[in-house]
């Protein structure tokens, strides 16, 4: 994404799934039916809080492409996440109570509905799983080959990381908090490792598995560290109040990998605006719902934007330059920190 041009690439995604309804129903010979001529039932899952907002961009996305709750449509959605442990089993259910399709947000959810849709065959649309195929759901992302497709991540970790590097040259160790079980952040640490030393850069990779490891870490950051990069994983993310209370008070900036961050007080991202890539995976759905093959379907990268919280700066004392305010995406002047 271009700087300078966030509200023409929200545009866009909009614009790009209005065409391919259009293409969807005029263009091609695929079978189909209007929304309105039948009633279709779809599951919708997180794992996470961030999840929220992807399902409520996916939900929004679908009203637009005529998919309407309670006139042609009706969502299976507790809604609120749900706990890792649970997701299979309420995936399961989710097939069992007749869903025509699942949407599931996160990769954890992504791994569960693969696992939980195996037999019945129901297709699944993804928004995001990170890395679908370390994620183990296929092994081809032009032919995913069974009943998932959706949208995933783009290699924009190492790329994330060149970019803090500019705004915060003086910053040389770097802590990366995650779960080592997960495999989203931990192919995210994989091309971080990679390009860190032609930076000068030393990653710390500080793991949690659990809630109670999060906890610990965050209480005993090393005092030599120089600034905080999230990767995309719900264990830590989901602490994102905690970590950034414990960050602020040493001053130390923290890179976050979605708006959502940004949003809760870090002070800049490269990364996935969660409602869009919602609605980027509603024209995938719609597609599937009039009939298309989910094994045939290639599976689409989200969009990135580049965003700087001006709020996160002034509470750090930290100064970033007019060139590099020029270049973002998106500025944010308030966060939920000053609210």
């Amino acid at each position: 994404m271009r700087p300078g041009h966030w509200k023409t690439g929200l545009i866009a995604v909009l614009v790009i799934a209005a065409f391919s309804a259009v293409w969807m129903t005029f263009g091609t010979g695929t079978p189909d039916e209007e929304p309105g001529q039948q009633s279709y039932v779809i599951g919708l899952v997180t794992n996470n809080p961030n999840g929220l907002s992807n399902v409520a961009g996916f939900r929004e996305g679908l009203a637009e492409l005529g998919f309407v709750e309670g006139e042609n449509t009706t969502f299976l959605f507790s809604g609120e996440p749900t706990p890792r442990p649970q997701l299979e089993s309420a995936i399961s259910k989710m097939v069992a109570d007749g869903a025509d399709l699942i949407f599931t947000a996160g990769t954890p959810t992504g791994v569960a509905a693969h696992a939980a849709t195996k037999t019945s065959g129901t297709p699944v649309v993804f928004g995001v799983i990170a890395d679908p195929i370390r994620a183990g759901v296929m092994t081809d992302l032009t032919r995913p080959g069974g009943n998932m497709t959706g949208v995933m991540l783009s290699k924009n970790q190492a790329r994330r990381l060149e970019v803090m590097h500019e705004l915060f040259p003086d910053a040389r160790r770097i802590l990366l908090p995650y779960n080592p079980e997960d495999p989203a952040p931990v192919s995210a640490a994989q091309q971080l490792d990679a390009i860190a030393p032609e930076l000068g850069l030393t990653l710390v990779h500080g793991h949690a598995r659990d809630n109670d490891e999060v906890t610990a870490l965050l209480a005993d950051i090393p005092e030599d560290i120089d600034a905080v990069f999230m990767l995309p994983d719900s264990t830590v993310n989901r602490r994102i109040k905690d970590l950034i209370k414990a960050t602020n008070a040493r001053g130390i900036p923290v890179s976050g990998p979605s708006l959502a961050q940004i949003e809760a007080g870090a002070l800049m991202s490269y990364g996935i605006v969660h409602h869009e890539v919602g609605v980027q995976a509603a024209e995938i759905a719609q597609r599937l719902l009039r009939g298309a093959d989910p094994a045939t379907m290639p599976v689409q990268t989200a969009d990135f934007y580049y965003v700087i919280n001006a709020a996160a700066t002034e509470r750090i004392g930290i100064a970033v330059n007019e060139d590099a305010l020029r270049r973002a995406d998106l500025i944010v002047r308030e966060d939920r920190l000053t609210n």
